[in-house]
């Protein structure tokens, strides 16, 4: 991994989503993000103890492009080395297996860092319905 290790969260990339499309939609978005983000980490997990690279990689695409526009730069990183551990002309399982750990790990971190961004920086993009959302 050449470079350090992104940040968990960077709430620039919703403040440019709410800029490019609408608070509605940032909002909505990452309330998704949030909800289904133990279900984008699961199929990676599974995929990689089955070495099944292309559902792994398809999995791993899923939450890299999902990541990004959230600001999960950390989560999109892990995706990009996954995928390049799965892009070797034979699969170096042995790193999927270790960075599918890593994604593993981060999910709590991440899971923490999107709930407390009322208190990071960007409190219009989480209102109480909001909260709700990340409760349940």
């Amino acid at each position: 991994m050449g470079e350090g290790a992104k940040p968990t969260l960077d709430l620039q990339h919703l403040q440019k989503l709410v800029s490019q499309a609408s608070l509605e939609v940032a909002e909505s978005f990452a309330a998704d993000y949030m909800a289904l983000l133990p279900r984008f980490v699961e199929p990676i997990v599974r995929a990689v103890g089955a070495r099944d690279g292309d559902l792994a990689l398809d999995a791993s695409l899923n939450l890299k492009t999902k990541s990004w526009p959230v600001g999960a730069l950390r989560m999109n990183q892990l995706c990009s080395e996954l995928e390049l551990a799965l892009a070797l002309a034979l699969a170096d399982w042995a790193t999927a297996k270790a960075v599918a750990r890593d994604i593993e790990v981060h999910l709590p971190r991440l899971q923490k860092a999107l709930t407390g961004a009322p208190d990071v920086a960007f409190r219009p993009l989480w209102p109480r319905t909001l909260q709700t959302a990340i409760a349940s």
